[in-house]
């Protein structure tokens, strides 16, 4: 059985911490239908794009911005891996414990509240690190990598998804009618919730490819110890994969 930390959110949460535990605690019992229903059915092998680079080696991972836990679920179903899931919304963990019981998985991934930017873990802990859909969320995102990689071994691997801008500009503009049109009017009926991030999502990964375009966030990896950054473009650039390994001693 995984021993997990007595963790816990801070109450006095502000600033993006705050958003993404009020956006995501209205979404959290549809969040996986609705996650692929929007991505055309594209979200579950973006998922499977990130586990699959997975190392087979690292027995134990930490998965931050675990949500209802469906990447660990991944990860613990393709490998042997023990997994410890951390996210700030506390109903999409609940959602996760239960998606863990259905699948058999309960002694294989355990499930914290905490914040990517604290993170409640010894340093050099982890064999992986993955993270998806994080950065957009946290006060400082330079923060967040250094701590993720704080806690994670030296030779370990880190890995991301995020959502991406297309850099065809024919792709880009269906991209941006679809996130700015599309979307807020598919969403419009379906919750009070999910109007709010058909409304939010587009612009906000537009504005954080403007203070973090790829080459930055790579040298920001570098930065905070993670080298041989490899960056891969799934669905015509809708999506963004990011891989690389902490630094040994030596620097490699």
């Amino acid at each position: 059985m995984l021993t997990l930390p007595k963790a816990g959110v801070p109450q006095n949460v502000t600033g993006p911490n705050a958003f993404a535990q009020d956006l995501f605690t209205g979404i959290s019992q549809s969040y996986d239908f609705w996650a692929r229903a929007l991505s055309f059915g594209q979200y579950m092998g973006w998922r499977r794009s990130l586990v699959s680079r997975l190392a087979t080696e690292s027995s134990l991972v930490l998965d931050v911005s675990t949500g209802r836990a469906g990447v660990a679920i991944e990860m613990a179903k393709r490998t042997r891996s023990r997994v410890v899931g951390l996210d700030v919304t506390r109903p999409m963990l609940l959602s996760g414990c239960r998606e863990i019981d259905k699948a058999g998985l309960a002694g294989r991934i355990g499930l914290v509240q905490g914040r990517g930017e604290g993170l409640p873990f010894p340093d050099a802990t982890f064999d992986a690190v993955v993270f998806t859909f994080l950065l957009r969320y946290v006060p400082e995102p330079r923060v967040a990598v250094c701590e993720m990689a704080r806690v994670l071994k030296p030779g370990g691997q880190m890995l991301s998804l995020e959502f991406g801008v297309p850099a065809n500009p024919v792709w880009r503009g269906s991209w941006f009618l679809y996130t700015r049109g599309v979307m807020p009017a598919i969403t419009l009926p379906v919750s009070p919730g999910w109007r709010r991030v058909g409304s939010f999502l587009g612009p906000s990964i537009s504005r954080f490819y403007r203070s973090y375009p790829l080459p930055e966030l790579a040298r920001m990896w570098d930065r905070c110890g993670i080298g041989s950054v490899e960056i891969s473009h799934l669905s015509l650039g809708g999506a963004v994969v990011m891989s690389g390994r902490k630094k040994t001693r030596g620097g490699n």
